[in-house]
């Protein structure tokens, strides 16, 4: 079944694939649980990140949180009202 996100999931994968090369990626629309939350519309969404990768393994958790904006960039705010980020080991 497709989610009105799901351009969007596309669009995260792609980015943190190639600029992180992950070993494991997970990407969640959790937009559903926050419908009608304040200020966010129709066209953004709120997603969990489940994510590790070797880039992480010297950074701390902060600068590995850095790393996953920085790939999504211009996502944010435009396609991404809340993101929630876990680095796995």
């Amino acid at each position: 079944m497709n989610t009105p996100h799901e351009e969007t999931v596309r669009e995260i994968k792609n980015r943190l694939n190639s600029t992180l090369i992950p070993s494991f990626l997970e990407v969640i629309d959790d937009s559903a649980e926050h419908l009608g939350h304040l200020n966010a519309t129709s066209e953004q969404g709120h997603f969990t990140v489940i994510i590790s990768s070797a880039r992480f393994s010297t950074l701390s958790l902060v600068a590995s949180h850095r790393l996953v904006y920085q790939a999504l960039g211009d996502l944010m705010p435009s396609k991404i009202h809340a993101l929630k980020i876990k680095i796995k080991d």
